[in-house]
Protein backbone atom coordinates (compact mmCIF):
# COMPACT_ATOMS: atom_id res chain seq x y z
CA UNK A 1 0.00 0.00 0.00
CA UNK A 2 1.50 3.44 -1.21
CA UNK A 3 2.30 5.36 2.09
CA UNK A 4 0.46 8.32 0.76
CA UNK A 5 -2.73 6.55 0.67
CA UNK A 6 -2.09 5.46 4.36
CA UNK A 7 -1.58 9.13 6.05
CA UNK A 8 -4.36 10.55 3.25
CA UNK A 9 -6.39 7.28 5.26
CA UNK A 10 -5.44 8.59 8.76
CA UNK A 11 -6.65 12.27 7.91
CA UNK A 12 -9.94 11.12 6.87
CA UNK A 13 -10.09 9.09 10.02
CA UNK A 14 -9.52 12.33 12.34
CA UNK A 15 -11.83 14.66 10.20
CA UNK A 16 -14.37 11.87 10.85
CA UNK A 17 -13.73 11.93 14.76
CA UNK A 18 -13.58 15.87 14.86
CA UNK A 19 -16.95 17.37 15.59
CA UNK A 20 -16.10 20.77 15.72
CA UNK A 21 -14.33 21.17 12.62
CA UNK A 22 -13.55 19.42 8.94
CA UNK A 23 -9.76 19.07 7.55
CA UNK A 24 -9.19 18.85 4.07
CA UNK A 25 -5.81 18.20 2.32
CA UNK A 26 -3.84 18.34 -1.01
CA UNK A 27 -1.30 16.52 -2.16
CA UNK A 28 1.46 14.50 -0.56
CA UNK A 29 5.18 16.01 -1.86
CA UNK A 30 6.40 12.40 0.11
CA UNK A 31 5.25 9.75 2.41
CA UNK A 32 6.95 7.55 4.38
CA UNK A 33 6.14 5.22 7.45
CA UNK A 34 6.94 7.77 9.70
CA UNK A 35 6.79 10.84 7.54
CA UNK A 36 5.23 13.18 5.36
CA UNK A 37 4.70 16.44 3.57
CA UNK A 38 1.55 17.57 2.47
CA UNK A 39 0.06 20.61 1.12
CA UNK A 40 -3.06 22.97 0.91
CA UNK A 41 -4.01 21.53 4.68
CA UNK A 42 -7.53 23.20 5.34
CA UNK A 43 -9.45 23.10 9.19
CA UNK A 44 -12.70 24.71 9.58
CA UNK A 45 -14.40 24.57 12.63
CA UNK A 46 -17.61 24.91 13.09
CA UNK A 47 -17.84 28.85 13.97
CA UNK A 48 -16.17 29.22 10.22
CA UNK A 49 -13.01 30.15 11.31
CA UNK A 50 -10.72 28.62 8.49
CA UNK A 51 -6.85 28.09 9.30
CA UNK A 52 -4.98 26.73 6.04
CA UNK A 53 -1.28 25.37 6.22
CA UNK A 54 0.42 25.78 2.55
CA UNK A 55 2.57 22.86 3.42
CA UNK A 56 2.87 20.76 6.68
CA UNK A 57 5.32 17.84 7.63
CA UNK A 58 5.15 15.15 10.24
CA UNK A 59 8.39 13.04 11.44
CA UNK A 60 7.74 10.51 13.95
CA UNK A 61 11.15 9.69 16.29
CA UNK A 62 12.93 9.11 19.75
CA UNK A 63 14.41 12.44 20.09
CA UNK A 64 12.11 14.42 19.21
CA UNK A 65 9.05 11.92 19.49
CA UNK A 66 6.87 14.39 17.26
CA UNK A 67 8.52 16.66 14.98
CA UNK A 68 5.22 19.39 13.07
CA UNK A 69 6.49 21.60 10.18
CA UNK A 70 3.88 24.10 9.55
CA UNK A 71 5.22 25.96 6.64
CA UNK A 72 3.40 29.45 5.72
CA UNK A 73 6.65 31.10 3.73
CA UNK A 74 8.48 31.27 7.08
CA UNK A 75 8.32 27.79 8.99
CA UNK A 76 7.19 27.03 12.61
CA UNK A 77 8.69 23.68 13.99
CA UNK A 78 6.38 22.15 16.59
CA UNK A 79 8.68 19.65 18.68
CA UNK A 80 7.04 16.64 21.42
CA UNK A 81 9.86 15.33 23.77
CA UNK A 82 9.72 12.19 26.11
CA UNK A 83 10.44 14.31 28.82
CA UNK A 84 6.51 15.48 28.32
CA UNK A 85 7.45 18.82 26.74
CA UNK A 86 6.62 20.64 23.61
CA UNK A 87 8.75 23.74 22.07
CA UNK A 88 7.73 25.86 19.12
CA UNK A 89 10.08 28.14 17.32
CA UNK A 90 9.71 30.26 13.91
CA UNK A 91 7.28 32.12 12.37
CA UNK A 92 4.25 32.28 10.58
CA UNK A 93 2.86 34.55 7.76
CA UNK A 94 -0.77 35.68 9.43
CA UNK A 95 -2.32 36.44 5.93
CA UNK A 96 -1.79 32.50 5.24
CA UNK A 97 -2.02 30.71 8.23
CA UNK A 98 -5.48 32.54 9.08
CA UNK A 99 -8.36 33.57 6.40
CA UNK A 100 -9.34 36.54 7.90
CA UNK A 101 -9.95 39.65 5.93
CA UNK A 102 -7.27 42.36 7.33
CA UNK A 103 -5.26 40.20 9.05
CA UNK A 104 -1.33 39.50 7.85
CA UNK A 105 2.09 39.84 9.18
CA UNK A 106 4.87 37.61 9.98
CA UNK A 107 5.16 36.56 13.21
CA UNK A 108 8.15 35.12 15.43
CA UNK A 109 7.42 32.70 18.06
CA UNK A 110 9.24 30.90 20.57
CA UNK A 111 8.09 28.53 23.33
CA UNK A 112 8.70 25.70 25.89
CA UNK A 113 5.57 23.95 27.76
CA UNK A 114 6.15 21.15 30.24
CA UNK A 115 2.76 18.75 30.61
CA UNK A 116 2.53 16.27 34.31
CA UNK A 117 1.42 13.38 32.14
CA UNK A 118 0.19 13.05 28.72
CA UNK A 119 -3.13 13.64 28.05
CA UNK A 120 -3.42 16.10 30.82
CA UNK A 121 -3.14 20.16 29.77
CA UNK A 122 0.43 21.81 30.34
CA UNK A 123 1.51 22.63 33.59
CA UNK A 124 4.54 24.82 32.90
CA UNK A 125 5.46 27.16 30.15
CA UNK A 126 6.76 30.40 28.25
CA UNK A 127 5.69 32.25 25.31
CA UNK A 128 7.60 34.88 23.29
CA UNK A 129 6.18 36.53 20.43
CA UNK A 130 8.07 38.94 18.32
CA UNK A 131 6.41 41.09 14.77
CA UNK A 132 7.79 43.95 13.30
CA UNK A 133 4.09 44.72 11.58
CA UNK A 134 1.10 42.95 12.08
CA UNK A 135 -2.01 44.02 10.31
CA UNK A 136 -5.12 43.77 11.94
CA UNK A 137 -8.70 43.84 10.58
CA UNK A 138 -10.28 47.38 10.24
CA UNK A 139 -7.42 49.08 8.26
CA UNK A 140 -4.86 49.10 11.29
CA UNK A 141 -1.20 48.38 11.07
CA UNK A 142 0.46 47.36 14.49
CA UNK A 143 4.22 48.04 14.53
CA UNK A 144 7.28 46.45 16.65
CA UNK A 145 4.72 43.82 18.88
CA UNK A 146 6.52 42.08 21.58
CA UNK A 147 4.74 39.81 23.85
CA UNK A 148 6.17 37.93 27.14
CA UNK A 149 4.53 35.20 29.19
CA UNK A 150 4.99 32.49 31.34
CA UNK A 151 2.32 29.42 32.82
CA UNK A 152 2.16 28.47 35.99
CA UNK A 153 -0.79 25.33 36.71
CA UNK A 154 -3.65 27.45 35.71
CA UNK A 155 -1.96 30.73 36.23
CA UNK A 156 -1.31 32.56 32.92
CA UNK A 157 1.33 35.49 33.39
CA UNK A 158 1.66 38.06 30.89
CA UNK A 159 4.71 39.71 31.78
CA UNK A 160 4.48 42.29 28.91
CA UNK A 161 3.18 43.66 26.18
CA UNK A 162 3.96 46.47 23.91
CA UNK A 163 3.32 47.91 20.44
CA UNK A 164 4.53 50.90 18.90
CA UNK A 165 2.46 52.71 15.94
CA UNK A 166 -0.06 53.61 15.34
CA UNK A 167 -1.08 53.88 18.94
CA UNK A 168 1.38 52.79 21.62
CA UNK A 169 0.59 50.44 24.54
CA UNK A 170 2.09 48.80 27.13
CA UNK A 171 0.52 46.11 29.31
CA UNK A 172 0.79 43.40 31.58
CA UNK A 173 -2.36 40.79 33.52
CA UNK A 174 -2.75 37.64 34.52
CA UNK A 175 -5.20 34.64 33.48
CA UNK A 176 -6.75 31.78 36.01
CA UNK A 177 -7.30 29.12 33.05
CA UNK A 178 -10.36 26.79 33.06
CA UNK A 179 -9.05 23.83 31.26
CA UNK A 180 -12.11 22.13 30.82
CA UNK A 181 -13.76 25.12 30.14
CA UNK A 182 -11.22 27.81 28.45
CA UNK A 183 -13.52 30.17 27.23
CA UNK A 184 -14.75 30.26 30.90
CA UNK A 185 -11.50 30.93 32.28
CA UNK A 186 -10.94 34.80 33.93
CA UNK A 187 -8.51 37.41 32.87
CA UNK A 188 -7.42 40.88 34.13
CA UNK A 189 -5.06 43.63 32.28
CA UNK A 190 -3.72 46.73 32.81
CA UNK A 191 -1.66 49.58 31.21
CA UNK A 192 -1.28 52.81 28.92
CA UNK A 193 -1.90 54.34 25.84
CA UNK A 194 -0.51 57.07 24.26
CA UNK A 195 -2.20 59.40 22.28
CA UNK A 196 0.31 62.28 20.81
CA UNK A 197 1.64 63.57 23.95
CA UNK A 198 -1.33 62.14 26.28
CA UNK A 199 -0.79 58.88 27.82
CA UNK A 200 -3.63 57.23 29.61
CA UNK A 201 -4.48 54.28 32.09
CA UNK A 202 -6.72 51.48 31.27
CA UNK A 203 -7.62 48.51 33.41
CA UNK A 204 -10.08 45.62 32.02
CA UNK A 205 -10.97 42.04 33.68
CA UNK A 206 -13.94 39.76 32.55
CA UNK A 207 -13.79 35.93 30.89
CA UNK A 208 -11.99 34.72 27.74
CA UNK A 209 -15.26 33.76 26.03
CA UNK A 210 -15.28 37.14 23.95
CA UNK A 211 -11.60 36.23 22.48
CA UNK A 212 -11.89 32.36 21.83
CA UNK A 213 -15.82 31.91 20.71
CA UNK A 214 -14.32 30.38 17.23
Amino acid sequence: MPWEVLWSQAFAFADSKISKATIQWGDFVSAGPLSFEVTNLLITTDKGLVITVPQLGMNLGLSPLLELRVKTGPTLSAKLFQTKSLTLNGGVDLAKLVRMDGLGGKVRITSDVGFPKWGAPPRTGSLVVRSDEVEIPGGLIAEDINVNAVLSGNQFQLNSFSCGQPIPVTAKGSATLNWKQLPQSSYNISGSVSFGSTERQFSKSGNLSKYLNF
